[in-house]
């Protein structure tokens, strides 16, 4: 097993990139690699911005506001929602007054409840999701989408291919690795479904869910990979059948990754030992805004030496007190639980850095640098 390499704070190099621990984050240059996970505290949302300058947002959540000691606080403040702070905030980073794509993984509200809210702030130029079929849950959430979706040039999300998202330039590349249990096998741009041919005629208890129909890809620039999969499930609880896991086929096709956003926020049915030894990422994003987030047993796993060799830096978006008070015996495990998480991946995908910013204000100053860490 090939380790990945870097990963501590190399102050000699700061100097080269720029950046400083309280200083704003430097904007984006042409030739480099940004990967933006968002935290607002009300679900998942990513900006990325490609070498050639195109963006893409991945999700836009926004959880209905509801008192409880499974939320943390809304982040920057309480004072917006989730979508608008979203929108702030690429309008802040993005090269672009437009989103070139934005990519809904699945039909959840932590993960596409803003997106009409970002829309209305920033034009969108190509919407993909995973369709009608299978067909989603009934109910306003849908209903509302639907309504947003036909205001917009959208796309379905196809599995196997590697030009429904596209930038101009040498190196790079997104995979569209999995939609609606249909994966890709890593030859070509052919595609097997992960579920069984009677899937629909099984009881409604055993059927996948919506979290099963999640888009996945692999993001690949240069010697950099990176690998986002919405809610994918990877342990098949309560004695439901193997075909449940769909992380398995997923590493499958895709092996090892510089860094990984763990599945369903690290929920206890992602993010499997066979999924964790086949991607080996060096560094991890925990994408959590929830009490649950992530999972003790996920986060034993993320660990452990004994799935996969040498060092991996852990970088949760947030680690409300429930967590924190369970994970307190093993001591501080994370490299960061709080802020926005930013890899920028260094022209022509040789190397990258990974930065905290800030998010309790919209100055999003640096609060912590890694790296720089090779490319593998």
């Amino acid at each position: 097993m090939t380790w990945r390499g870097g990963g501590l704070l190399c102050l000699l190099a700061l100097p080269s990139f720029g950046q400083q621990v309280g200083e704003t984050l430097p904007t984006w240059s042409a030739g480099t690699l940004d990967i933006h996970q968002i935290h607002t505290g009300r679900g998942n949302a990513a900006l990325l911005i490609f070498p050639d300058g195109k963006t893409m947002l991945i999700d836009a959540g926004m959880v209905p506001e509801r008192a409880g000691p499974e939320l943390g606080p809304r982040r920057p403040n309480a004072s917006r929602r989730a979508g608008e702070w979203i929108a702030r905030y690429i309008r802040q980073f993005s090269p672009r007054a437009e989103l070139d794509y934005a990519l809904i993984t699945h039909y959840h509200d932590d993960h596409m409840g803003g997106i009409a809210e970002v829309a209305r702030l920033i034009p969108i130029r190509t919407l993909l999701d995973r369709g009608e079929e299978p067909a989603p849950m009934p109910g306003r959430l849908i209903d509302d989408y639907r309504t947003f979706r036909r205001t917009q040039k959208a796309q379905q999300f196809v599995p196997g291919r590697n030009d429904q998202i596209a930038a101009d330039y040498d190196g790079f590349e997104v995979r569209n690795v999995a939609a609606n249990g249909e994966v890709w096998t890593g030859r070509g741009v052919e595609t097997k479904s992960a579920f069984p041919a009677n899937w629909k005629s099984l009881p409604v208890a055993e059927r996948p869910t919506e979290n099963h129909f999640s888009l996945a890809l692999r993001l690949r620039y240069g010697n950099f990979d990176y690998f986002t999969g919405g809610d994918l499930p990877g342990v098949a609880l309560d004695n439901l059948p193997a075909w449940h896991d769909l992380e398995t086929p997923v590493a499958r096709a895709i092996g090892s990754v510089d860094a990984l956003v763990v599945n369903h926020h690290g929920w206890l049915d992602s993010t499997n030992a066979f999924f964790l030894q086949t991607l080996a990422p060096r560094v991890v994003i925990v994408p959590a805004w929830h009490a649950t987030h992530p999972d003790h047993s996920v986060f034993r796993r993320l660990l452990t030496t004994r799935i996969y060799p040498g060092p991996r830096d852990l970088f949760a978006t947030t680690l409300l007190d429930a967590p924190r008070a369970i994970f307190s015996y093993m001591g501080e495990k994370f490299k960061s639980t709080a802020g926005h998480v930013v890899i920028r991946v260094a022209p022509g995908g040789g190397s990258y850095t990974v930065l905290i910013l800030d998010d309790a204000s919209e100055r999003h100053a640096i609060t912590a640098i890694h790296g720089p860490y090779s490319s593998n």
